[in-house]
């Protein structure tokens, strides 16, 4: 099955019986997919997926039937899922996936997979296989051996390999539950050190595993999988056909791709992926942007950097950093005695990292420049001159830092509402700035009001940071949210009669000054505002 120049293949799980089967096949291969995964314990419908096996097909097929102990859907008894199993096999489907602890547990069903299956495995099926003809069954169908757990570190990847080493497997999967990015690009590391990793699949699941299914080309493993549409998911996390073809550019990733991303928790609501992929596509630069959603907390920050640092192979030459570890990576940078910015030095917070050619990593803070340009300018263009003003900030985290850093550039005097007594005092001492107690932010004195806290971002789109009485008529309020486009705290404003500005410039102006640091070249201003406009 496997292309004889060894490109990693995408297979898109079915997982209904509607629409036919026959079309399902038809849609994945009109979306790009090498083969599709019959998931035929979560179709239920079995006539259909015995029908479909029995047509010629547009596309190989894997056939699975997953036991209920490893995640599936089957709830009849063992014995008659095997029963089922063995007989839609009889019926020649590209590939059988069977768990692993099946496989172990019975002999007599290794004894009937292995004459079905024609195993051992020839020599010459070894690495590189061919791909069959499309539109009628193999001489005989190649087996899938599986694994899937809740650990975050699929363990058995040794043990698994060694199972094509000893002819028992054309391929094995491993599946895992990763934690954060840390685990899931863990379990990718080790795997890109296996012999024989050509014939593994790899897959974490939730947003932290995305990054095994984007990064599969990149180490040659054998496939991974995506689902036909948004609700049709074999697995947690699961993305399109779509957004692995169309956002990541999956057929393009290969050894030589860069990789870069986005490090906060969470980064759900990030529209970053959707910008600077869009920006690398239309620049033509090899490297793909992903999301690495890493738990809060300094320790969890330092074991992904340490990882990314000390694995130059993966090549992650930049980051953007968001909440809560704008001011975790300035500290691990200074405890490695790495190189900040002037900005980062001043706002005493990182929200962009990059990867320099000896190795180093430079913090940088484009938070402030991106603020303080579409603050100005939009304010400017309403004749509204910031100089010499009052402005209240809620909040003391490294957003704040950078907009009350920018705030002063623009020759504001800046009060700072923190929600924490301790951050917000620091940030006072370290920008030479105002602070007022966190309950006091409903009686703020000042003619700007700048919110840097999370409270109104999707999904919690009800909240506010203020209450909508304590807004006074004729502020100007300028939210950095941008998703949601229009927070419950700007249409609070806006009935008070405020001039109100919204975080999504900020955010844009903020990447540009990101993607032509990384990349030493123009950013399509453009095409950049038009992607984050279809996530906002």
């Amino acid at each position: 099955m496997r292309a004889a120049h060894g490109r990693t293949l995408l297979a898109a799980s079915v997982t209904r019986a509607r629409p036919a089967l026959k079309r399902q096949l038809e849609l994945a291969q009109a979306a790009g997919a090498d083969l599709v995964e019959l998931r035929a314990d979560l179709i239920g419908d079995l006539s259909a997926v015995e029908a479909a096996l029995r047509r010629p097909r547009p596309l190989p097929v894997i056939l699975t039937l997953r036991s209920a102990a490893e995640g599936g859907a089957w709830s009849g008894a063992e014995h008659e899922r095997i029963a089922t199993l063995l007989q839609l096999g009889a019926l020649r489907p590209d590939y059988i996936d069977i768990e692993w602890a099946t496989w172990r547990r019975s002999g007599s069903l290794r004894r009937k997979l292995r004459e079905l299956c024609r195993l051992p495995v020839a020599s010459n099926a070894r690495g590189a296989e061919h791909r069959p003809s499309v539109g009628r069954p193999p001489a005989a169908p190649r087996l899938i051996l599986s694994h899937h757990t809740n650990d975050p570190r699929p363990r058995r990847l040794p043990e698994l390999l060694a199972c094509l080493s000893a002819g028992e497997a054309h391929v094995v999967k491993a599946a895992f539950c990763a934690h954060d990015a840390t685990d899931a690009l863990r379990a990718l590391a080790a795997a890109s050190e296996l012999h024989g990793r050509d014939r593994l699949i790899l897959v974490a699941a939730g947003l932290a595993g995305l990054c095994t299914r984007v990064l599969a080309p990149k180490f040659g493993l054998f496939a991974t999988f995506a689902c036909l549409r948004a609700g049709s998911e074999s697995a947690t996390g699961q993305p399109t056909l779509a957004i692995m073809r169309e956002r990541y550019r999956w057929a393009q990733v290969d050894a030589a791709t860069r990789v870069f991303g986005v490090v906060g928790w969470p980064v759900t609501h990030s529209a970053s992926p959707l910008v600077h992929n869009a920006a690398l596509h239309a620049c033509g630069i090899n490297a793909v942007y992903l999301p690495f959603p890493v738990r809060p907390g300094y320790r969890n920050l330092v074991a992904y950097l340490e990882l990314l640092t000390a694995w130059p192979e993966l090549n992650v030459t930049g980051l953007s950093v968001t909440q809560p570890h704008k001011e975790n990576v300035l500290r691990w940078l200074e405890a490695r005695g790495q190189a900040l910015d002037g900005a980062a030095q001043r706002c005493r917070a990182v929200n962009t990292l990059t990867r320099r050619q000896n190795g180093t990593w430079l913090g940088s803070n484009t938070d402030l420049v991106g603020f303080r340009e579409a603050v100005r300018c939009a304010l400017l263009a309403r004749g509204i001159d910031l100089a010499g003003r009052r402005v209240a900030v809620l909040g003391a985290g490294g957003v704040a830092r950078a907009v009350a850093a920018a705030l002063q550039e623009l020759g504001c005097c800046v009060v700072v509402y923190g929600q924490t007594e301790r951050r917000a005092r620091r940030l006072a001492r370290e920008l030479a700035c105002q602070w007022r107690p966190w309950s006091e932010r409903s009686v703020y004195e000042a003619e700007v009001l700048v919110n840097c806290t999370p409270v109104g971002m999707s999904p919690e789109v009800r909240a506010t940071p203020l209450p909508d009485v304590a807004i006074r008529p004729g502020t100007v309020v300028v939210d950095t949210i941008y998703d949601p486009p229009a927070t419950h705290l700007q249409r609070a404003a806006r009935r008070r009669g405020c001039v109100v500005l919204g975080g999504r410039e900020m955010f844009i102006r903020q990447a540009v000054a990101q993607f032509e640091a990384w990349h030493r070249c123009s950013a399509p201003l453009d095409i950049m505002r038009r992607a984050a406009s279809e996530r906002c």
